[in-house]
């Protein structure tokens, strides 16, 4: 029984030694997909916008993004979407102009923009082709990205393609984190650049656009706004004159920013709660905080199948 004994734990010792000399050898776990232009966290705007001087042949609809990019070729999307045939109206920010000479108004925002409004998501996975990326959500739907890095610290997306009627789309990323972002209080006054994509309801405008800062006035921590000189833009108004100032707001919560003006000439009081140009914003931020601007749409309709909607950057690099 003492032989038994010993041949057992031999052979138990040697089945113990060949388990862990296969431990060593298994094959290393494959290699993580590399992320989008090296970033993983991208704001991202896009949309069903018809072509410049073409008219709408389908529907048209804007939706502004965050893509969380992970190393095991895996993706998430969270995001707004408005589609110009159902009502979008306006919805109060809670953030007031309070300190701003002349006015405390509320800031407003496309519903579902402002704090607490719903937020939808998508997955999927993602591959990598040199300069190119290709998504592929989960129901079958696909985008192909170019991919180029603007500057040091930020990497760019230029929509290419889709499958379901995407039509223009930018995007920018960096490796700061989901939270990062820089107070209303502390965005620079300047002029920041980059084009658009719109459509009002008779045929797609696209350009350069720009938003500049320069003569805001920080009402608070967390508002800007500016009183334009008349102008020519407001050539509509209902009192029957051919030009008005535009005011303007500026309002955040974390990476969110709510960009709003309006012909003053359409109303007599302080604060208008009619249809303005309402801009929901991402802000763009770069691998160690630097803001460099934002990535937006808009969405401002009353009635269905009225009003403008556009696609627009505006980030300097």
């Amino acid at each position: 029984m003492g032989r038994r004994r010993r041949i057992t734990w031999r052979y138990l010792a040697a089945a113990l030694l060949a388990l862990t000399m296969g431990a060593v050898v298994l094959p290393a776990p494959a290699q993580a997909v590399d992320y989008p232009g090296g970033r993983r966290i991208y704001s991202v705007a896009l949309g069903a916008i018809p072509a410049a001087g073409a008219p709408a042949t389908g529907s048209v609809w804007v939706r502004l993004a965050t893509y969380y990019f992970f190393g095991n070729g895996t993706v998430t999307e969270s995001f707004w979407y408005w589609n110009r045939a159902t009502v979008v109206g306006a919805a109060g920010t809670g953030v007031r102009t309070t300190g701003c000479t002349g006015h405390d108004c509320e800031v407003r925002t496309a519903a579902g923009f402002q704090p607490g409004g719903v937020v939808k998501s998508l997955s999927g996975t993602y591959t990598n082709s040199g300069d190119s990326i290709t998504i592929a959500w989960s129901g079958g739907v696909q985008e192909t990205w170019a991919v180029s890095q603007p500057a040091s610290d930020l990497a760019r997306l230029d929509f290419v393609s889709s499958n379901y009627g995407v039509t223009v789309g930018w995007g920018f990323g960096s490796s700061a984190s989901n939270d990062a972002y820089t107070p209303v209080s502390n965005i620079p006054l300047a002029q920041y650049t980059g084009r658009y994509a719109g459509y009002s309801g008779s045929t797609g405008a696209a350009g350069p656009s720009g938003m500049d800062l320069r003569s805001f006035a920080r009402c608070n921590g967390n508002c800007l706004s500016w009183l334009s000189p008349p102008t020519a833009t407001c050539s509509s108004c209902p009192n029957g004159a051919t030009s008005a100032p535009i005011r303007y707001y500026l309002a955040g919560s974390g990476r969110r920013n709510f960009y709003e003006h309006w012909c003053t000439c359409l109303t007599s009081s302080t604060c208008y709660t009619g249809g303005s140009h309402r801009k929901p914003q991402l802000q763009v931020i770069g691998d160690t905080g630097t803001f460099h601007g934002w990535v937006g749409v808009e969405a401002s309709n009353s009635t269905a199948n009225t009003g403008y909607f556009a696609v627009h950057f505006h980030v300097n690099v």
